[in-house]
């Protein structure tokens, strides 16, 4: 049995660079914690990553098998299979295999002991982004969907980022175990700047930034608040450039930052920024996006969707206010309203810590 009297080995698989992911360190540290040994296998998309790598007693080990970047999407599957084929010649000796998101779940068919699926998104719908009503993409989103069904089937146990996920889980037989990317509860913070709005985490969505800049542009000069994101990914230049189309708005445009910086960046920030684009599948579907918890465990109030499982919870909890997609007069007014708000996060990481341990307790080696 998987317990804190017995050091289980336990290999995690994530097909990012783990420089940081916060969910995939996170449950790492609980598993190190409780006595285990653990190894991240990570994919190192652009080969510029410590290969090996120690934090906090977890080994990640990166690998490389040529430049993958994000956005392409038959460079990243020709990658994807790449890394999946050189993590699957080192988890041999590994008590327990801990896949994290659907495009690592093939590695159930490569080991032989117990598996536990960590379910972070709805991963077939982001083929739709693009081009939803494409008949091409729907047969390759369709087909990504019931490929992860099957496998997720096959493992031990299964965990979700949140309920509704898990809910969805369940239309297909599937159980889970929720388990939320909330952080620990820092409490409220001083702010040591101006009025300010902040997005930290992955540049993805134009559109959603589109939407801020409208609705701050919408405020009178004098009470517009500065934008401060913090991040990267695939559309990091064409958000650059939109920010070039709003000279009368003070935007400051930072790179990647690790888990470390966040404190730093908490105090730069009034309220928190974290809408997407309705058509994206994962925000209807459940999506909790880990800034509205990061942020609230810091007192800072976010801005999410309207209509969608994190609006719900983000106002159960009086963590900020839900907004409609597309409501540039509603998110100006929420701006100004949540202007001096501090909120504080009831429920945090301890819970979550609990249930994930309890999960690896029930696992027999």
């Amino acid at each position: 049995m998987c317990s804190s009297r017995v050091v289980v080995r336990i290999t995690t698989v994530v097909s990012n660079g783990c420089d940081p992911d916060p969910r995939v360190l996170r449950e790492a540290k609980w598993l190190v914690e409780a006595g285990h040994d653990v190894t991240i296998h990570a994919f190192d998309r652009s080969e510029n990553l410590p290969k090996v790598q120690q934090y906090a007693g977890i080994k990640i080990v990166r690998h490389r098998v040529g430049i993958t970047p994000y956005g392409s999407y038959f460079r990243t599957l020709i990658g994807l299979q790449k890394f999946r084929k050189s993590v699957a010649k080192e988890i041999q000796d590994s008590d327990v295999l801990l896949c994290h998101d659907a495009d690592t779940l093939h590695l159930v068919n490569k080991f032989t002991g117990p598996t536990v699926f960590d379910m972070h998104d709805l991963h077939h719908t982001w083929v739709l982004m693009k081009n939803p009503s494409s008949i091409l993409r729907r047969i390759i989103s369709n087909r990504m969907k019931n490929s992860m069904l099957k496998r997720a089937k096959k493992t031990t146990k299964v965990i979700t980022s949140s309920s509704g996920f898990s809910d969805w889980l369940s239309n297909y037989q599937i159980h889970s175990i929720p388990i939320e990317n909330r952080p620990i509860n820092n409490g409220p913070i001083d702010c040591n700047c101006a009025f300010t709005v902040g997005y930290f985490g992955r540049i993805r969505e134009p559109r959603s930034f589109e939407l801020l800049f409208e609705s701050v542009q919408r405020i009178e000069q004098q009470c517009r608040p500065k934008i401060l994101i913090a991040g990267e990914g695939t559309s990091s230049v064409e958000v650059h450039k939109l920010i070039g189309q709003y000279s009368d708005l003070e935007i400051e445009f930072r790179g990647p930052f690790t888990e470390s910086d966040l404190p730093n960046l908490m105090k730069e920030i009034t309220l928190m920024y974290a809408m997407y684009p309705p058509e994206r599948g994962n925000i209807r579907e459940g999506a909790i996006p880990a800034k509205m918890f990061e942020a609230a465990a810091f007192g800072r109030p976010s801005i999410v969707n309207f209509d969608t499982p994190m609006g719900e919870l983000c106002e159960n909890e009086n963590l900020g206010q839900a907004i409609s997609w597309g409501d540039i007069d509603g998110l100006s007014k929420a701006i100004m309203s949540l202007k001096d708000t501090q909120v504080f996060l009831q429920k945090d990481a301890q819970l979550e810590r609990e249930k994930f341990l309890k999960l690896f307790s029930e696992i027999k080696i």
